[in-house]
């Protein structure tokens, strides 16, 4: 007969959405005035329930007999500002979590998250425009800074990202963010997009330690004239746009496919490289850790509420609220469901849909969840 875990049974689920509603509430008021029907705390649960259950928040409040309205949801988040939801989200996500982590330089991601937008934006600039996807080529676009540490990969920050913001804003934005706080950087991982001169340029000068692949533009020339080799190898190269340039060392790796995804023969891959100590055969493997940002997306998709709605504000509010869920999650693993062992300590296996599914249960008796149908008017 398999046994349950003794430490998975210590730790109840209403901890764990109080630990959520503890730090969503202390820092970003909700109250209203002293006669008020609904608190704070009814309309975070209203909201997080929309989350957890990937629906609206009008949804909510037609099949939960006891919560708010959603005209009472909305005008209670109408006073709500975008930087001070952006400040706000950004300290309940390293609210607790920077505590588990190590005082020591850790290795960062930065990418962006694309949310599909349909319709007209209410302000121009709000959306930005990209390569199809979901049907259509407006997305509403964050970008995040995901701490690379075995057991505790934690998003750190999240930035609302307008058009024509400069690449190398965000990059600076988001390592305030996480060095403000005391942590130092010991690489910094990159995605293609960030492959620009500005960008490696404004970074060695910052003196940021850095990978990121080079893009192959054109059919020949530029980064391809390095494919020559058939060993991996570390150069010098040097990127020119009009009268801009950015030199770089760049580690040229070679992967033989054997055969494998019925591919044959070899494929060459190159990446700038800046002040990380990393060996040229190994740099593909190093690179590869900063696909954990990828996950962080697909999990934060887990918890994000349905919504058609303009307000950027809302928005970030509820991608926020996402990413903190996730947070949550990997903290509460750490903190109470990890098993001390020498060497180290073991995870339990909690999947994240699992946490959210206890998460639900209880927001589903607070709120009062009908069981039956409505009934027709």
């Amino acid at each position: 007969m398999k046994q349950k875990n003794p430490v998975l049974k210590k730790l109840k689920t209403r901890h764990i959405l109080k630990l959520t509603v503890k730090t969503v509430l202390g820092l970003l008021n909700l109250d209203a005035g002293p006669n008020a029907v609904y608190s704070g705390k009814q309309l975070l649960h209203h909201i997080l329930s929309a989350c957890i259950s990937q629906t609206s928040v009008s949804q909510v409040s037609e099949f939960n007999s006891l919560a708010p309205s959603e005209g009472t949801i909305r005008d209670r988040l109408k006073g709500l500002e975008l930087a001070e939801v952006q400040k706000k989200a950004n300290l309940m996500l390293k609210k607790r979590v920077l505590r588990t982590l190590p005082r020591m330089p850790l290795k960062f991601a930065i990418d962006f998250n694309e949310i599909p937008f349909y319709g007209e934006e209410a302000t121009e600039g709000d959306t930005c425009k990209s390569r199809a996807k979901s049907g259509t080529t407006r997305f509403f676009v964050y970008a995040t800074i995901y701490v690379i540490q075995r057991n505790k990969r934690y998003t750190l920050a999240v930035k609302y990202v307008r058009k024509g913001e400069l690449l190398t804003d965000v990059i600076d934005f988001l390592l305030d963010e996480a060095t403000g706080m005391g942590l130092r950087v010991k690489a910094l991982f990159l995605d293609r997009e960030f492959y620009t001169i500005d960008v490696i340029n404004h970074l060695q000068e910052m003196d940021i330690p850095f990978i990121m692949p080079c893009v192959k533009r054109g059919r020949s020339g530029g980064i391809r004239n390095l494919f020559v080799s058939r060993k991996s190898h570390t150069t010098t190269y040097t990127m020119n746009s009009g009268d801009k340039q950015a030199t770089f060392q760049t580690h040229v790796v070679v992967k033989y496919s054997k055969d494998k995804y019925k591919r044959k023969g070899a494929r060459h891959f190159a990446y700038a490289v800046y002040a990380v100590d990393v060996p040229v055969h190994r740099t593909f493997q190093e690179y590869r850790k900063r696909f954990g940002v990828e996950s962080s997306y697909k999990l934060k998709n887990l918890a994000l509420p349905c919504t058609s709605t303009k307000n950027p504000v809302l928005r970030l509010l509820y991608v926020g609220l996402a990413f903190l869920l996730v947070n949550v999650w990997v903290y509460v693993q750490w903190m109470f469901l990890s098993e001390r062992r020498r060497g180290g300590r073991r995870p339990v296996r909690w999947p994240f849909k699992t946490m959210l599914r206890q998460l639900l249960r209880i927001l589903d008796d607070l709120l009062g969840f009908m069981g039956d149908m409505p009934s027709a008017a």
